[in-house]
């Protein structure tokens, strides 16, 4: 699973792959999640009518702040949102997605000047009441800089839950969990090489 040489990339096998909903205008893009998520059996009009809109509020804002942040440190975004991976595969994503389907792709297919990191979903990493301190919380990372972090700390803390059947750790709530290296792709390079096999 910790593997360092391959970023990886969970999906609804069928859907249109590598999207991005924040290189949408606001509006569309709530629109899209908004019809995403009615699909699922468990969505509730209660759920539908605040989720999309807070979850998008955040991405956006914290989207800006990983490029800025990639950006001071040398890296070269070319999109303004980026399409989100792991690096090493990640058994939680797996439970997802109803139909579910991985890409797995070479760390060395990639212009790295294009790829950021988090030591951590950066939903967790940015906020601050997960903060315990260490150098990563609300950092932005190239590769290499990624790779002597997880020297030094290992990966973060994964714990076994089930997004599909609702099934979550008792502690705290699994967003404030870093469950992952997350790798932030800035440029279509890549993978519109892996769209066209897709299809």
């Amino acid at each position: 699973m910790n593997d360092t040489n391959y970023l990886y990339h969970y999906y609804d096998k069928g859907k249109p792959l590598f999207n991005s909903v924040t290189s949408l205008p606001f509006e569309e893009a709530e629109k899209v999640m908004r019809s995403s998520l009615a699909e699922s059996p468990d969505a509730t009009e209660k759920f539908l009518n605040w989720f999309p809109k807070w979850h998008l509020t955040r991405r956006y804002e914290l989207e800006k702040t990983v490029r800025s942040k990639f950006i001071a440190i040398g890296g070269n975004p070319v999109n303004t949102a980026p399409l989100y991976f792991t690096l090493g595969a990640n058994k939680g994503l797996e439970t997802w997605y109803y139909n579910l389907d991985i890409i797995k792709i070479p760390i060395s297919e990639f212009d790295l000047s294009t790829v950021s990191f988090t030591y951590g979903d950066s939903f967790a990493v940015f906020n601050p009441k997960c903060n315990t301190g260490e150098e990563y919380w609300e950092q932005v990372y190239k590769y290499d800089d990624i790779i002597k972090l997880i020297n030094k700390y290992g990966f973060p803390d994964d714990p076994e839950y089930d997004s599909i059947n609702m099934i979550f750790p008792k502690d705290k709530p699994i967003n404030e969990y870093q469950k992952y290296i997350e790798a932030h792709v800035w440029s279509d390079t890549v993978l519109n090489k892996y769209r066209q096999r897709a299809y």
